[in-house]
């Protein structure tokens, strides 16, 4: 969210002083892999964000982390932060990329909040320590964007649920409901990977860390960690999976409800054509004067018409709490 000229220029600068740090020379496929030199010229359009790979890869001496967070819900079009760390035990280069104005901010609250604590030295952080907690934070922010969408369509649920027991009338609601039932499905099968790539990243720190790989980048207090946070995205995962097949029967209910709406409105027809069938046949065969002749002063049309009122309200009312029920 910043002009390309000047998030490149700095990234390049961020660059030199990694390698003048740790005296790596930085390779220039992890170069290009974090953005060096490919920044957006203004004008143009982003890059897709919508399909993030989660990884933990180790480059020499060097590890590269790729986290990404949901950043924008609810309109169907499934955008991420995109975390990139460069990570090594004398320093940690960390680029946030985002797709446009959606930035997670509280995800990004606590990451800020390690890195001012880094490097004024309020806190003893260590760089495997920051990336640890960065993916800690990851998850939770994937469990933050579950509860909001849950919250989301809370109200949808309760309003399907009355529709399907008659207590409402379905009139258009239940098109409004199936779309967003539709786009909330399309946000939740977006995140469906990234809880199982969070869990190769814990793998992968757990293995690094017992073989005292990467310089002793993550130590066996960071393996216990990552131990335990495995478990916690597990159980996201599952909470994940869950929902979206909530809101797959959701969708399914929407159909069904659609058409059982169908089928009273073809049977209110029925109803209403049958309502209407003796008066017809009384008056094609015989005319309003079936039992005289209306111009010889007989009050046979008065008697047929009356009757006839009489019919067609009593059927009518009768119908009427027979066909249309509900509010």
């Amino acid at each position: 969210m910043r002009p390309a000229f000047e998030i490149g220029a700095e990234l390049d600068e961020k660059l030199g002083e990694i390698e003048s740090i740790t005296g790596i020379q930085v390779d220039d496929l992890l170069k290009e892999e974090i953005g060096a030199g490919q920044w957006l010229a203004a004008g143009e359009a982003p890059a897709n964000y919508s399909h993030p790979v989660v990884r933990l890869e180790t480059h020499g001496e060097l590890t590269l982390i790729v986290l990404a967070v949901p950043s924008s819900l609810h309109n169907g079009i499934s955008d991420f932060t995109n975390v990139l760390m460069l990570a090594h035990p004398e320093a940690l280069l960390t680029v946030i990329r985002d797709p446009k104005e959606t930035y997670a901010a509280e995800f990004g609250g606590r990451l800020l909040t390690d890195f001012l604590a880094y490097q004024g030295g309020e806190k003893t952080f260590t760089a495997g320590e920051i990336v640890y907690r960065s993916t800690r934070s990851c998850a939770l922010s994937i469990e933050a964007s579950l509860t909001t969408l849950r919250a989301s369509v809370a109200g949808c649920f309760e309003k399907l649920r009355a529709i399907e027991q008659r207590k409402q009338r379905a009139r258009n609601d239940v098109d409004a409901l199936e779309a967003e039932f539709g786009k909330n499905l399309a946000e939740l099968r977006a995140m469906v990977r990234t809880p199982a790539q969070l869990i190769e990243v814990c793998s992968k720190i757990e293995e690094l860390a017992a073989n005292g790989g990467q310089n002793n980048l993550f130590d066996e207090r960071i393996a216990r960690q990552v131990n335990y946070l495995k478990s916690k995205i597990s159980q996201v995962e599952a909470i994940l999976g869950t929902f979206i097949s909530d809101i797959e029967r959701a969708i399914k209910r929407c159909d069904d409800v659609s058409k059982r709406e169908l089928l009273d409105a073809q049977r209110r027809n029925t109803y209403w054509t049958s309502a209407l069938l003796l008066p017809n046949l009384i008056f094609a065969f015989f005319g309003q004067s079936f039992l005289g002749d209306a111009r010889e002063g007989s009050q046979f049309w008065m008697v047929s018409g009356v009757v006839l009122v009489v019919y067609g309200v009593g059927s009518s009312i009768f119908l009427y709490k027979l066909s249309y029920r509900g509010k």
